[in-house]
């Protein structure tokens, strides 16, 4: 099992992303990417969860490009879900948007998904197991009664990512979910990588009105699991 404290020091953040086959300067950029992507959005002109949607695509794109040259490979689940796969590590890696304890550590409080998820990431968090338990996941990947796809053997990380417009910060975190509640959302985690500061934005760089720069980030990810 990851040491939870010792991921929230410098040393340790990097370390914990380098057994996943990441980089901290990689997560930063797509930050940066993705905040670049939502300030292009008309303040007065845009729809309501235009930013939301593009921040999610401008870090969507920045990982895509980054991690193509780095062992991973890119593929849409059910032709919607953007995942980016490591055959090294057998990590699988989605993003998400998370709510304000994204990135930080309260106690014994932890962040979940801002949307519910669908089936689709039902199926996969429940294939997740422990860390140190990587290895046995891909020995017996081949052992269960459905027919394989391109995630059998691996285990889904999911980036969360929160825009607090009050704190001009962007926060990140790069969690192993362990279950969905009974409404959906990921909020229980076998493990959690966050960093040791964030993702800062100058102040008029950041406003987008009165909305919430966090909605419309990411599919909602309803799509079902259809029979074979």
């Amino acid at each position: 099992m990851i040491n939870l404290e010792a991921a929230s020091e410098p040393s340790g953040y990097t370390a914990e992303l380098a057994k996943l086959g990441l980089r901290p300067d990689t997560l930063r950029q797509a930050l940066g990417a993705s905040n670049t992507e939502r300030g292009l959005c008309s303040k007065r002109h845009s729809a309501r969860i235009a930013p939301g949607i593009y921040a999610y695509n401008g870090l969507v794109t920045s990982l895509s490009k980054q991690l193509e040259d780095e062992e991973w490979e890119r593929v849409d689940l059910a032709g919607v879900l953007p995942i980016m796969l490591n055959g090294s590590t057998r990590v699988a890696l989605g993003v998400t948007s998370g709510n304000r304890l994204t990135g930080i550590r309260e106690g014994r409080q932890q962040p979940s998904s801002r949307y519910p998820k669908g089936e689709l990431t039902k199926k996969l968090v429940g294939r997740n197991v422990p860390l140190g338990q990587i290895e046995l996941l891909a020995r017996s990947a081949f052992q269960v009664e459905e027919p394989p796809d391109e995630l059998t053997g691996y285990n889904l990380w999911l980036m969360l990512v929160y825009f607090d417009q009050e704190k001009k910060e962007i926060r990140h975190e790069v969690s192993l979910p362990e279950r969905l509640s009974a409404k959906g959302y990921v909020k229980d985690w076998y493990a959690r990588i966050t960093p040791p500061d964030f993702y800062s934005v100058d102040t008029d760089d950041f406003e987008i009105d009165s909305d919430d720069p966090n909605e419309g980030f990411g599919p909602p990810d309803v799509v079902p699991v259809e029979p074979r």
